[in-house]
């Protein structure tokens, strides 16, 4: 649709609210979907895996779709690009019906209504401390580091980087991000997650304390690039978690924790643009390094939890 009516010429900006509100009102039914239905394709031990390459494919993306999309509308323009954007999401549509396997438990939204599912789902997520505290430190995590392409940016205006320089780092820091997912990935099995679920922590907070001692874009780059390549490690390693939940309130325990995660993106968001604009680079670098150290804590607080590996259910 913004591509027909940009054809048109007729689209206004109250319709461009209305179609970024469907869209983005599709996206979180999109969103939790997928996250619901990896258990139901991936073995439980398998999970860890699946999501490395997941983050590896979200960081291939991040590397390839903006480039594409700004090559695409300089030398075809904004119709043609919004249009090949529309038919991505044919493309996933096709790649759903080739899927074979159930993406749900057997007739699980016949059984119960969506009330007593979503209470049911609200009653078995409090009574999981494992899966509450897990949840909690994503919250966490998503709040501190939600608005970190943005932080980049501001950063990288503040040494008078151009905008070509700023895509470069971005760039970098993707292919980074693809690198650590697959090491991840790779070496997850071969150490005990809550040692490297601690340690990782520690280092994503001391990684990103050195941005107070990035004063050319040189450090900037490496700063970001080394932030890139350890933030996947959190979900990586705790991947199998989900594999507590049972599988007929799978996507309603998803829908709870995925809303928590959109709040606490846009929370994140928020909180970095109030920092950079009332307290400046060097305090906001230092409340995210405080909500990293805290986030720390609670994991390091939680061996008990996060010590034991999950079995195949």
């Amino acid at each position: 649709m913004l591509a027909i009516g940009l054809f048109l010429h007729r689209l206004t900006v109250v319709e461009l609210f209305i179609l970024m509100g469907i869209e983005g009102g599709c996206f979180v039914f999109a969103n939790i979907g997928r996250f619901s239905s990896r258990r139901f394709l991936v073995a439980n031990e398998q999970l860890p895996q699946a999501v490395a390459q997941d983050s590896m494919i979200e960081h291939f993306a991040m590397l390839v779709g903006p480039s594409f999309g700004g090559f695409l509308y300089q030398t075809v323009g904004a119709v043609f690009s919004f249009a090949t954007d529309s038919l991505s999401y044919f493309l996933n549509v096709i790649a759903l019906v080739l899927i074979n396997s159930p993406l749900s438990a057997p007739d699980a939204l016949k059984q119960t209504s969506i009330r007593k599912g979503l209470k049911e789902a609200g009653a078995w997520f409090w009574h999981n401390r494992m899966y509450r505290v897990f949840i909690a430190l994503s919250w966490a995590r998503a709040l501190a580091t939600s608005a970190l392409s943005l932080l980049v940016i501001v950063f990288a205006r503040d040494l008078h980087a151009s905008a070509t320089t700023i895509g470069i780092v971005l760039a970098i820091s993707a292919v980074a991000g693809i690198l650590g997912s697959a090491f991840f990935g790779k070496v997850m099995h071969q150490y005990d997650r809550y040692t490297m679920l601690v340690i990782t922590n520690i280092l994503c907070a001391v990684t990103f304390s050195l941005y107070l001692f990035a004063y050319n874009i040189t450090l900037l780059t490496v700063v970001t690039a080394l932030l890139f390549a350890i933030l996947p490690a959190f979900y990586i390693i705790c991947g199998n978690i989900s594999g507590v939940i049972p599988h007929h309130i799978q996507g309603r325990v998803a829908s709870i924790t995925r809303s928590g995660d959109f709040l606490a993106y846009s929370a994140g968001l928020f909180l970095v643009g109030f920092a950079l604009q009332f307290l400046g680079n060097n305090w906001t670098i230092a409340l995210i390094v405080s909500l990293l150290a805290f986030f720390s804590f609670v994991a390091a607080a939680n061996k008990k939890l996060f010590k034991p590996v999950l079995s195949s259910q």
